[in-house]
């Protein structure tokens, strides 16, 4: 015959092993999602080829913000002049992307979640900046990273 001490030995346990298994299972689940890929595989052209298509963005909330990518602008490569020494950034990928969304919704400056039918998931910092248009909120990301040979172009 069992002993109640033993008998609410062996509920806790099997309790704890059914808790934690699901927790366990859907971290790994949400972190090796296949769609979710690094910011710093996307490249200028990738990005660039998105004007005009809509963005969401995941808040912390919960709450999803649609956006729009209106501009992807490239900056000039810096040149090197003779006698002066190379700026820190010399050779650096430098480009910014303008995002569209409802002034209804306002995105705190941080980095959120985005995705995107074509690109997957991926994080990035936004802010907001000025716009003249009462509808519309406008808000930019700012890339000034080291080249990179591998990343995704197509």
């Amino acid at each position: 015959m069992m002993t109640r001490r033993r008998f609410f030995f062996n509920c806790s346990t099997a309790v704890a092993a059914l808790a934690l298994v699901p927790m366990n299972s859907f971290n790994r689940l949400a972190n090796s999602r296949e769609d979710f890929q690094s910011l710093d595989n996307l490249s200028y052209p990738v990005l660039a080829g998105q004007i005009n298509t809509p963005f969401r963005v995941r808040l912390s909330s919960g709450r999803v913000v649609e956006l729009t990518l209106l501009k992807a602008t490239l900056a000039p490569p810096t040149r090197a002049t003779s006698g002066r020494r190379l700026p820190g950034d010399f050779g650096n990928e430098k480009f910014s992307l303008i995002f569209s969304g409802p002034k209804e919704e306002l995105i705190r400056p941080d980095i959120h979640r985005f995705e995107h039918g074509q690109l997957g998931q991926f994080d990035m910092y936004i802010g907001q900046v000025g716009t003249q248009d009462p509808r519309h909120v406008r808000y930019e990301t700012v890339f000034n990273r080291p080249m990179k040979k591998q990343r995704v172009q197509a």
